[in-house]
């Protein structure tokens, strides 16, 4: 199972890395084409919109999984291990029921977002917020996996620092 996991991280850190590296050069072209050329491309802006709503839901459970998100623990180091575990749990719970609500809610969206196109690439808009859906499954799995970590189910490491 745990290279199952690796696996699935993977992928989706060397997705962001492909939808990076595609905006990068799209925004690269945009800028050649506008100031050099002077013919500026049409749909690269709204290309690079779509970009970063993937990169942005696609990140935050990389980030969350590293344990890279800003965290105030001052106090919660201060407190008892068992308090200290409790609040761990209610942590992941948030993750979790969070990750269902951006799911839930996007999908609810996507049933109207597919009657419209984008106005630069004629995508339907369902298909642009999938990334928001696809997120929050990962961003799901990440949540559940280190709330088993702390039944000691195996999982994710919990703290701070670099991936697993």
């Amino acid at each position: 199972m745990g290279a199952l996991m690796r696996g699935v991280d993977r992928t989706v850190e060397f997705a962001l890395f492909l939808i990076f590296l595609t905006f990068s050069i799209v925004g690269g072209l945009q800028v050649f084409n506008r100031f050099v050329l002077g013919l500026p491309l049409s749909w690269s802006e709204e290309f690079q919109k779509f970009g970063h709503i993937w990169m942005a839901f696609l990140a935050i459970p990389v980030a969350y999984r590293r344990g890279a998100h800003i965290g105030m623990d001052v106090v919660l180091n201060m407190m008892p291990k068992p308090v200290q575990r409790v609040i761990g749990i209610l942590v992941e719970l948030l993750w979790l029921a969070m990750a269902a609500a951006i799911g839930f809610y996007t999908l609810r969206l996507m049933e109207v977002a597919k009657f419209q196109d984008s106005p630069g690439l004629g995508l339907r808009m369902d298909w642009v917020y999938s990334g928001m859906v696809i997120g929050a499954a990962y961003l799901a799995l990440v949540a559940v996996r280190r709330l088993l970590a702390h039944f000691g189910l195996g999982g994710e490491p919990i703290g701070k620092g670099g991936a697993p």
